[in-house]
């Protein structure tokens, strides 16, 4: 099968979790109806359809397999969704080297997507589409033989990412006390089931029909500080001349060499003329690339140069020296972190993640030589980091927010004339020890953590713990909330966030019994404005 069939499995996998993203999206450990993993991984297989859009009929080639991969990264948001990034980063880089699909070649993509999941993951942590992507590449492994089709090999992917799937709750202890399977997993089981679909015959569907591609049009240029294929193309310009001995002669292939320097960076120009060859590439590794040049012969000449610097030397040129980007939900969040000395807001939050692409545009708004983010959600710490990796318009900082309180708490006392060392001192050291609590309306029925939940009830979560409920009345719950929270007595500051006016009158007329359960505490309670929660609180 030519590299043609692998765009309708690409297609159809797309499709299969955009028919599943509302099912995804309800697969959440806890009953608040804040789940986003199938709008995350609709999102980065988004990026991919555009791309495909762009390449239209024709068949693909070598060169695409990058521009896909950036399309799915700059696109992707939320954990799940880059993570999906980095499994479609592997096996897509298989394919640069292939020119048709069979059993053999999906076998080489989907190990190499297997341990590109992996890699993105500081902490992996097994019962998750890592331990499902894996297993699914394991079984077909395991069926795998010189007989083996197309089709086989899918169904044995799909077979294994399935059986994988239903065993998550055996691995991962929360999700077997909540009685659910893991949404990330459950997305991979789509992506590959809509593949293994898509090889059939009548498989048929028009890029038009997706949102994402009608959305963006073809074409689009890439994001600010971004290079021409929407990844940062800086590092160190390379130029080397080798003279290749006579006894190594014959054991240099140049398909290999050129092969083989795609792991080391791009922009390469290889040119062999007798025993002599020369070298250009851009790379941020210049060293492994002379150590693989050098098993060859000796450096006739030898240049490098930082390209990086030279970059940043023009545009950091008056530059102020340091811009803090905060991602808020909610106008009083945006109007108070603006008055906090914040430069730039990225408007998103918990299920509604800010994509790669959106939190590049909006650093580079920030136009600074150094931009610390704020991601203000655990699911966007991630999200920063592929920033940070991509972006190279300014030098890139995260302090690691996982809330809006938190973030709120790291500004509270921030020196704007401080350096941006200091300043992320002191917003990291204002967070040691702050803990987040959500209060939300349950939309599920079920015993969380000890605690019987019945859909409609207001419950109160502490640093992802449930630990009140208390049936339909919010005023009680709130009340019940505070005076559940461990060491309540000792707190020094409780800001409570209002998603409206009318709960924030609640908040307010609680004032007095807040100040009874927290003696320590200097109160506050304000407008935040945000989305699912009726309120966000900080402990301090």
């Amino acid at each position: 099968m030519k590299l043609s069939i692998l765009k309708k499995m690409l297609i159809g996998g797309a499709k299969k979790i955009l028919d599943n993203k509302q099912e995804l999206n309800d697969m959440n450990v806890f009953p608040i109806p804040d789940g986003d993993t199938g709008t995350n991984m609709d999102k980065t297989m988004g990026g991919i359809l555009q791309v495909l859009a762009e390449i239209g009929n024709r068949d693909l080639e070598s060169s695409d397999f990058d521009k896909l991969y950036t399309g799915a990264l700059m696109n992707s948001q939320g954990n799940s969704g880059v993570i999906l990034s980095q499994w479609l980063k592997g096996f897509l880089k298989a394919f640069k080297d292939f020119d048709e699909v069979n059993a053999g070649t999906l076998y080489a993509g989907f190990l190499s997507g297997t341990e590109s999941a992996y890699n993105s993951v500081a902490e992996p942590v097994e019962g998750t589409f890592l331990t499902v992507c894996r297993e699914a590449q394991e079984n077909a492994e395991d069926n795998l033989d010189e007989d083996t089709t197309t089709e086989q090999f899918m169904r044995d992917i799909v077979d294994g990412a399935t059986e994988s799937l239903k065993r998550t709750p055996e691995l991962l202890a929360v999700l077997k006390e909540y009685n659910v399977l893991d949404s990330g997993a459950m997305g991979f089981v789509c992506l590959v089931t809509g593949m293994l679909e898509a090889l059939d015959e009548s498989f048929d569907i028009d890029l038009s029909e997706f949102e994402s591609v009608a959305a963006v049009p073809t074409g689009a240029a890439p994001a600010a500080g971004m290079g021409g294929d929407g990844l940062a193309e800086f590092g160190y310009c390379t130029e080397m001349i080798i003279q290749i001995e006579d006894d190594k002669l014959g054991s240099f292939n140049e398909t290999l060499v050129r092969s083989d320097m795609r792991d080391f960076g791009n922009s390469l120009v290889l040119v062999k003329d007798g025993n002599q060859v020369k070298v250009h590439i851009h790379t941020l590794k210049p060293e492994s690339v002379m150590a693989y040049f050098h098993k060859y012969g000796e450096f006739i000449k030898l240049k490098i140069e930082n390209m990086t610097i030279q970059h940043n030397e023009t545009v950091f040129a008056g530059k102020k020296n340091v811009a803090i980007v905060a991602v808020a939900d909610g106008d009083g969040f945006e109007t108070m972190f603006k008055k906090m000395g914040v430069a730039e807001i990225a408007k998103g939050g918990q299920s509604n993640n800010v994509s790669v692409l959106s939190l590049c545009d909006t650093c580079y708004d920030a136009s600074a030589r150094n931009v610390i983010i704020l991601p203000n959600n655990k699911n966007i710490i991630m999200t920063a980091e592929k920033v940070r990796e991509v972006f190279k318009d300014s030098v890139i900082h995260i302090v690691p927010t996982k809330s809006m309180a938190e973030g709120f708490v790291a500004l509270s006392g921030i020196d704007l004339r401080s350096s941006c060392d200091e300043l992320i001192a002191s917003m990291n050291k204002a967070v040691e020890g702050v803990h987040t609590g959500l209060i939300a309306k349950a939309d599920k029925t079920g015993v969380y953590n000890g605690i019987e939940v019945n859909a409609g009830d207001y419950i109160g979560v502490l640093d992802d713990d449930i630990i009140t409920c208390a049936s339909s009345d919010l005023n009680v719950c709130l009340e019940k909330f505070i005076s559940t929270v461990p060491d309540h007595d000792k707190v020094s500051k409780v800001d409570i966030f209002a998603d409206s006016t009318d709960d924030k009158a609640i908040a307010d007329g609680l004032n007095a019994k807040i100040a009874e359960v927290c003696p320590n505490a200097e109160i506050s309670s304000c407008l935040g404005g945000q989305n699912i929660y009726n309120y966000v609180i900080a402990f301090s």
